[in-house]
C-alpha cells in the first residue's frame, strides 16, 4: 500500500478523501463499528420495538451507556486505521481495537466532559452549543495521538487547534452527518411507503444503514486533525508514526 500524503486540506478534499478512506477500508471500518457499537445498536432497537423507553427505561439507559462507550472505542480505532493508511500499512481489526482499548479512560474522561460542556452551553443558547461542540471537534484525536497530563488538558488543546476553524468543523459535520443519516432515511421511507412493510422493518434498515456508514465521521475528523496539525505545527507523517508506534512506509 501507498502512503498518503499530509498536507493542508480544503472542506471539499478532506470529505473526498474521508470517503475514499472509508471505501478503500470498508470491511475493517464496518467492523470496527459492528464491534464497538453494534450490541448497542441492538440494544436500541429491542427497546423501540418492544415497547419503548416507558416500557424498558433501564434497558435504554443501558444502551445509551454503551453506545457512548462503543462511540469512544471506534473513535480511536478508525484513528489508528486512518494511520496506518496514511502510512503504508495494512490496519487490522484487533490491532486496532486494542489501541483504542488503551486509550478508553483518557477517551471516557475527556468525551465525556466535553459532551457535557458542549450540552450545557446548548441549553443556554443553540449558538454557543454549536461553538463549543465545534471547538471540542477532534478531543478524541487528541487524547489518542498525544501524550497529556491529564485526560481533561485535550478540551484545551482541542480547542487551540480548532482556534480561527471552528467554521470548518461545523460545515464538515453538518456535511457528514447529512451522508451518514440520509441513507437511513431514505431505507425507512422506503419500507413504510414503496414497499409497504411494517414501521419495524424501517427502523432496523435505517438503523442498520447507520451502523455500517457512521465511520465516516470518525474518518472525516481525524482527517481533520491532521489538517489542523499540518497548518499550524507542521505535522508530517514521521512523527504521526512515532506517535502510533509504526514505521512509515510499507509494511
Amino acid at each position: 500500500m501507498a502512503s498518503y500524503d499530509l498536507r493542508p486540506l480544503s472542506v471539499g478534499e478532506i470529505l473526498d478523501r474521508g470517503i475514499g478512506l472509508f471505501r478503500s477500508h470498508f470491511v475493517i471500518l464496518v467492523g470496527v463499528a459492528a464491534v464497538c457499537q453494534g450490541p448497542a445498536t441492538v440494544l436500541s432497537l429491542y427497546v423501540a420495538l418492544a415497547g419503548g423507553v416507558v416500557q424498558h427505561a433501564g434497558l435504554w439507559l443501558l444502551s445509551a451507556v454503551v453506545s457512548f462507550l462503543g462511540y469512544l472505542l471506534a473513535a480511536g480505532a478508525t484513528l489508528r486505521v486512518v494511520s496506518e493508511a496514511y502510512l503504508g500499512h495494512q490496519p487490522d481489526l484487533g490491532g486496532a481495537l486494542r489501541f483504542a482499548g488503551r486509550k478508553m479512560w483518557p477517551l471516557f474522561v475527556a468525551g465525556g466532559t466535553s459532551g457535557l460542556l458542549s450540552t450545557l452551553a446548548a441549553l443556554m443558547l443553540l449558538v454557543p452549543g454549536i461553538i463549543v461542540a465545534c471547538g471540542y471537534a477532534v478531543v478524541s484525536q487528541v487524547v489518542v495521538l498525544e501524550r497529556l497530563d491529564r485526560a481533561t488538558d485535550a478540551l484545551r488543546r482541542s480547542w487551540g487547534l480548532t482556534r480561527g476553524a471552528k467554521g470548518k468543523a461545523f460545515v464538515l459535520f453538518f456535511v457528514s452527518s447529512v451522508l451518514v443519516f440520509v441513507p437511513g432515511m431514505a431505507a425507512n421511507l422506503l419500507a413504510l411507503l414503496v414497499l409497504r412493510t411494517s414501521p419495524e422493518l424501517g427502523q432496523v434498515l435505517a438503523q442498520v444503514l447507520y451502523l455500517v456508514i457512521r465511520p465516516i465521521v470518525a474518518c472525516v475528523f481525524t482527517l481533520f486533525y491532521y489538517d489542523l496539525r499540518v497548518r499550524k505545527e507542521a505535522f508530517d507523517l514521521e512523527l504521526l508514526s512515532q506517535q502510533i508506534g509504526l514505521g512509515a512506509g510499507a509494511a
